[in-house]
């Protein structure tokens, strides 16, 4: 499957619930210089990242589907089966039972991806405290799909109405420059802060609400809203001939001219925390990060609100048909994705300034050393990201050894909104330099494309530093 076949099943899929964009296994690591990223209060080393190449890359998705849920391999028998030689099939396949593919969907289907990046990193002492700076490319894209849709897609009109609400897609790219400080406070208190400058490169927000659609003869007529909203550096967006039928003078958005650089915006966000050391082997620890937001300038806007009609999917293409080239599964979304884009058809309203939030964290720990073996720790977390739609939250045990001055590492058990998962850090460190990689999240079985099999839920972060 090529790239570009690749992209359309990714949106489908869900380009998805938040993901983290941190490792939280690295949490209760004593190693760690980046977990601060997710409690400034827990800087508590001088140290400088790799700049540019390794200083600390963390990638990842969550979700509580995969590409099994949505791809089928053609049998014997099944319309298009040796045809062109493709052997794979969409959900929308007629042969794909409706209450098999159906049932391996949540009332809602999230997927998240995320990147962060750390261009460059410094803590140093100073201020009667450690200090950072730091600079960070941070994109997080989440998508929210209801089983209605599917049903909707699948079921071919074996009723005359449904009900989609609560659908959305958003995508929020920036450089940060965070500027941080953690101090102590007597015997048991540490307090830190961060301030983050914010450069918005690129957002993107689409969502529906409350369609009902009716089948009438043979249209479906479609009553709700739909609203979309996209602020990409210079880039303009590309409109088509065909216009609103109730304003004639609002085009079609069909999608993004060429592109040109700049940055969307300029943003300002804060994260504050505190450890406290209720007993010698007992600290509790608290957060709140990405408290802030983003005023992007420019933000097109572009909407379909009240009754427009929709002419069905065109059930052929997920077997054999002449809008297909060679009718492999990436030929099969390109045009399940085209008849999306007539059933959420919006038409363009102009640009203006807008403010948006960011989705801020809140993250709970409580570390417990050993008291008969001192290098071993348990910790447990509970984390919260505040998202709306694409919320979610979890709770996670590790386990913490550093057997050796040179080694140490973290496994971690957890449950979240998406399902179970496990992870392991490992750290070695030495005088000069310290070399980390690690997972929240072991992958399953993948794809040739690499893409998770039963659940999108995959990370890993690798990084090196230098302590001072």
């Amino acid at each position: 499957m090529k790239l570009h076949h690749i992209l359309p099943l990714a949106a489908l899929l869900a380009l998805p619930a938040t993901a983290q964009d941190n490792l939280h296994t690295s949490y209760f690591m004593h190693s760690s210089v980046q977990k601060h990223e997710m409690n400034p209060a827990l800087l508590d080393t001088a140290y400088v990242a790799m700049p540019l190449i390794l200083g600390n890359l963390n990638v990842g998705t969550r979700s509580n589907v995969g590409l099994k849920t949505f791809v089928y391999k053609l049998e014997p028998g099944m319309p298009g089966y040796g045809q062109n030689g493709n052997n794979l099939t969409t959900f929308m396949n007629p042969s794909v039972s409706t209450s098999e593919f159906l049932g391996k969907l949540k009332d809602t289907n999230k997927i998240g991806v995320n990147l962060k990046y750390q261009l460059f990193g410094v803590g140093f002492k100073a201020f009667n405290g450690l200090n950072v700076v730091e600079m960070n490319l941070r994109s997080q894209t989440n998508v929210a799909l209801p089983k209605s849709l599917f049903e909707f897609m699948k079921e071919a009109g074996a009723r005359t109405d449904y009900n989609i609400d609560n659908l959305g897609v958003r995508s929020e790219n920036f450089l940060e420059l965070g500027l941080g400080h953690s101090h102590k406070i007597g015997d048991k208190w540490t307090v830190g802060g961060k301030m983050k400058l914010l450069f918005g490169l690129a957002y993107a927000d689409v969502t529906a609400n409350n369609l009902n659609l009716h089948l009438s003869e043979d249209l479906w007529q479609i009553q709700g809203d739909v609203r979309g909203r996209a602020s990409l550096m210079k880039t303009e967006l590309e409109l088509s001939d065909k216009t609103d039928p109730q304003n004639p003078t609002r085009h079609r958005v069909h999608g993004l001219d060429d592109f040109k650089g700049g940055l969307s915006g300029f943003g300002l966000a804060f994260d504050l925390g505190a450890t406290y050391q209720v007993l010698p082997d007992l600290k509790l620890s608290a957060s709140i990060t990405d408290l802030g937001f983003i005023n992007w300038k420019n933000m097109h806007q572009a909407s379909s609100a009240g009754e427009w009609e929709f002419n069905g999917f065109d059930e052929d293409i997920y077997v054999t048909s002449n809008r297909t080239e060679t009718n492999e599964i990436g030929d099969q979304f390109d045009a399940l994705g085209d008849d999306l884009g007539d059933m959420f058809a919006v038409y363009y309203d102009g640009k203006k300034s807008e403010t948006r939030a960011l989705s801020a964290t809140i993250n709970l720990g409580a570390e417990y050393t050993l008291p008969a073996y001192r290098r071993l720790k348990f910790g447990f977390l509970y984390t919260s990201r505040m998202a709306g739609k694409y919320a979610w939250h979890q709770g996670l045990f590790s386990a913490n050894v550093a057997p050796t001055k040179w080694f140490d590492a973290s496994f971690s058990l957890g449950g979240n909104t998406t399902g179970f998962t496990s992870g392991l850090l490992v750290s070695f460190h030495a005088k000069h330099y310290n070399i980390f990689a690690g997972t929240d999240h072991f992958f399953g079985k993948l794809s040739k494309q690499g893409i998770p099999l039963k659940r999108a839920n995959s990370n890993v972060t690798i990084g090196m530093s230098f302590p001072l």
